[in-house]
């Protein structure tokens, strides 16, 4: 997967001589001046400031161009309302070369812009402060694994714990897990028997990750007890900071945002 920070240089360097549209939209609903859907009325305000520029504007393809921009981003904002988190993040060029689309939990402030250039200052800034990091959140026997920059889930991976194999499977693997039978009183006692050299291989694992992916460090997330058991095998250096929360039962966006609560903001 490319970095965080290559992405955002492509999208620096990218040039578009009639425009590229960026859309930055702030919609936690948590925040006080947003609690009766603000947003939407900040959208419609961003979005006729532009349709009047274009009305302005001497060339009729980039009239036609913002005006066909503008049309995809309403719709594509309204498909995603749904999935909405802290912020939306749109940037698209006219010449259809550009396309992306960020749900972050991290906030930014609603603006609008229409350039030569996509307008990339807020996103250099939340990756400064949202650098690209792992989250390990641990269930005994299965562990996630997420990676997320700029208050998005970028990736996750999920391993299982194979009492028949005596491993660790992927579940993205293409053998599935062994089927097995063993009562969780069996399981239990298998675990805390093996626990010390369970989590040292997982940890060499997980360190392979952290290492390929190039992150700034991971948090872990699970028990007192699981994210001491499994930190000790860990590098010290690898380990920003731990959320003694069980929290495995949760959707990777409510974690994260329970991580960025908790360790960050």
């Amino acid at each position: 997967m490319v970095t965080m920070a290559k992405e955002l240089k492509r999208i620096k360097e990218k040039e578009d001589d009639i425009g590229i549209l960026t859309i930055y939209l702030n919609t936690d609903i948590s925040d006080q001046s947003q609690t009766r859907g603000e947003w939407q009325i900040r959208l419609k305000n961003g979005m006729n400031d532009l349709e009047d520029y274009a009305k302005k504007s001497e060339s009729q393809e980039e009239k036609n161009a913002l005006k066909n921009l503008l049309d995809k981003a309403e719709t594509k904002i309204y498909d995603k309302q749904k999935d909405m988190q802290k912020s939306f993040v749109l940037m698209a060029s006219a010449d259809g070369q550009l396309w992306k689309v960020k749900i972050l939990q991290a906030p930014v402030e609603t603006s609008f812009h229409w350039e030569r250039q996509a307008e990339t200052g807020q996103l250099e800034q939340l990756l400064h402060e949202y650098p690209e990091t792992g989250i390990i959140v641990t269930q005994q026997r299965d562990v996630t694994f997420i990676q997320a920059a700029l208050g998005e889930i970028r990736e996750e991976k999920k391993f299982h714990w194979d009492l028949k194999k005596e491993d660790w499977v992927d579940y993205q693997d293409p053998s599935p897990p062994s089927a097995t039978d063993t009562s969780e009183d069996h399981f239990q006692r298998r675990f805390e028997e093996n626990k010390h050299r369970w989590y040292k291989s997982l940890a060499s694992i997980l360190t392979k990750e952290i290492k390929n992916r190039n992150l700034n460090g991971v948090y872990l997330v699970g028990s007192k007890v699981s994210t001491r058991d499994l930190g000790q095998h860990l590098d010290e250096t690898h380990v920003i900071g731990t959320v003694p929360k069980n929290l495995g039962s949760k959707p990777s966006h409510e974690i994260l945002n329970e991580v960025y609560n908790d360790q960050i903001r």
